[in-house]
């Protein structure tokens, strides 16, 4: 009796581990395999052709797209639906222009599913698929860069043979934007090759896999529309860069010459350089760099900003004479330091620059951020060149003083000079990717504002601020001012060693300024290659573009 029982347990248990097995491998092949053996069983049936590589989207801080903005439309052929070649390539002939014979070698050429890489319209497609011609479907793509995109430089361009990001934003977050689910145009077919009916022509995409996220920049599309408009409208070549001094936000970084990243093979062997951003390339600030010298005479307690100075015209150094940039029309004469500001005089500012030394003006200049890299290290971004100490003679010195010689920045850089002094004298470090999201909108990451380092005191920064008003209210900055909320900088115009035509020196011209003067909430800077004057150039320009943000700001909204 107890033997028959024993027997009775080990064939129930013998059909439990049995049933288990079966239940666990059912589960394995409806669960974990679920999508291979789809894709699996799909694949036997379907003929496919990639139509579009997933990449994440760059967009404005509103969520406004930067990229995939544009749509083209591409013809698709599957071979083993052709029923017949010569009324398939004549039809195809007759809708968009290309001969017959280009299509009928295509078609010869290959035998599995394949796009043909040609530009037709809306129109031209819709009419292709209301023929309903047996193998051959046009589907819509979506252009990784559309006509006219907003913000070339800073979104930058991929290799489209990988879909592999170069530069900008597509280069330093290529790891995020790239997903590895391509989109498929795709016919099913049943045993005997035939289309199955009722599925005709699908879009599809196979999950698995991960999906790419988007890059949310700081950029307002408003205002950085309005800034690329103005440097078109100007016929400019430089640079443009707003930041937000309370959280170093950047809402406009714009370089001109421009590019379409459709057709880079166009740009490569132009002398004009247009695929580098000159936001973050370095150039000779020239006077705008007095901005510097002054701060860091009044934080060392050399000068105030009432102090009087004698302007000839010229000052000597070591037998060398630093001219005025209005050498020309005779001295100043008697002038306060505030006016020597506004009028860029060139002999007080190497005066001051000689009496604070080399070290104190070096050290100022690398707190403001001068000879690095901003902290995001932007594709492509310049450290610019500061002088190494121990080469800075006198003669150094007083180009030095008034950001010639060696010297030379970044608009970024200058950018955040300014915003600096209009946020009190606190630096925020400038950043640009506020967040990265996934498919669904759902944050993965933040970045936020820096918590700042304190590089001038208060009562500093607001000397320099008052001083930085009378450049636009009487000194060479005036076409900068902006009526209403008001507007405060400084001029500069940067000698480049090189001669015009006609044997006159030609220098780059340059504003930095920030608005309203009352809670600055814009640092500006304008950077115009081979400009000329900062106060005839590049100033008027400043002040249409404060202008332009002043007028789309709510009249009810607080200053």
């Amino acid at each position: 009796m107890a033997f028959r029982i024993s027997r009775i347990y080990s064939i129930v248990n013998f059909f439990i581990i049995i049933s288990s097995l079966l239940i666990i491998r059912l589960f394995y092949l409806q669960i974990i395999e679920n999508t291979n053996l789809v894709r699996q069983s799909l694949s036997m049936r379907m003929q496919e052709v990639p139509i579009e590589v997933p990449r994440g989207e760059i967009v404005d801080r509103s969520g406004l797209a930067l990229t995939n903005t544009g749509q083209h439309f591409t013809i698709i052929i599957f071979p083993g639906q052709v029923k017949n070649a010569q009324m398939a390539t004549s039809q195809l002939a007759q809708l968009t222009g290309v001969s017959a014979e280009f299509f009928l070698s295509q078609l010869t050429a290959n035998k599995q599913p394949f796009k043909i890489k040609m530009k037709i319209d809306v129109v031209t497609g819709q009419k292709i698929n209301s023929l309903k011609i047996p193998g051959v479907v046009v589907v819509s793509e979506r252009s990784r860069y559309g006509y006219s995109s907003l913000a070339a430089h800073v979104t930058g361009y991929i290799n489209s043979a990988d879909n592999e990001g170069v530069s900008g934003i597509e280069g330093m977050y290529d790891n995020v934007l790239r997903g590895n689910q391509p989109e498929y145009a795709t016919v099913l077919v049943d045993a005997t090759n035939r289309v199955i009916p009722g599925l005709g022509y699908k879009r599809l995409r196979l999950s698995g896999g991960s999906g790419p996220s988007n890059v949310v920049l700081t950029l307002d599309r408003d205002i950085q529309k309005n800034v690329e408009r103005l440097m078109d409208q100007h016929s400019i070549n430089g640079a443009v860069v707003v930041l937000r001094p309370s959280t170093g936000e950047i809402l406009a970084m714009a370089s001109r010459p421009n590019f379409d990243a459709n057709h880079l093979g166009d740009y490569l062997m132009q002398d004009t350089a247009p695929l580098l951003n000159r936001a973050v390339s370095a150039y000779q600030p020239g006077s705008v760099f007095k901005l510097v010298t002054a701060a860091a005479a009044l934080e060392c307690g050399i000068v105030r900003p009432d102090d009087r100075f004698y302007d000839p015209g010229y000052i000597e150094v070591n037998n060398l004479r630093f001219k005025g940039w209005d050498y020309d029309k005779g001295g100043r004469g008697q002038l306060t330091f505030t006016e020597a500001l506004a009028y860029s005089s060139n002999p007080v500012f190497i005066e001051v620059g000689l009496k604070l030394g080399a070290e104190a003006l070096l050290s100022f200049a690398q707190k403001f951020g001068f000879g690095q890299k901003s902290k995001m290290n932007f594709n492509g971004e310049s450290a610019g060149n500061l002088p190494i100490l121990d080469t800075i003679y006198p003669g150094e010195l007083a180009n030095f003083a008034i950001g010639q010689g060696e010297f030379e920045a970044t608009p970024l850089q200058v950018a955040s000079l300014i915003a600096t002094i209009a946020n009190d004298g606190i630096k925020v470090d400038p950043y640009l990717v506020s967040k990265l999201t996934n498919s669904e909108g759902t944050v993965v990451k933040s970045y936020g504002a820096s918590s700042g380092t304190r590089v001038l005191s208060k009562k500093t920064a607001r000397q320099m601020q008052e001083m930085m008003t009378a450049v636009t209210r009487f000194g060479t900055g005036q076409t900068a001012y902006v009526e209403g909320m008001g507007s405060a900088g400084k001029t500069g115009s940067a000698e480049t060693g090189r001669m015009n035509g006609a044997g006159q020196g030609i220098s780059h011209a340059w504003f930095a300024g920030y608005g309203p003067l009352k809670n600055p909430q814009y640092a500006i800077v304008v950077f115009v290659e081979d400009g000329m004057s900062g106060g005839d150039v590049a100033a008027p320009i400043f002040g249409e573009i404060l202008s332009g943000i002043y007028e789309s700001i709510p009249k009810n909204a607080p200053p």
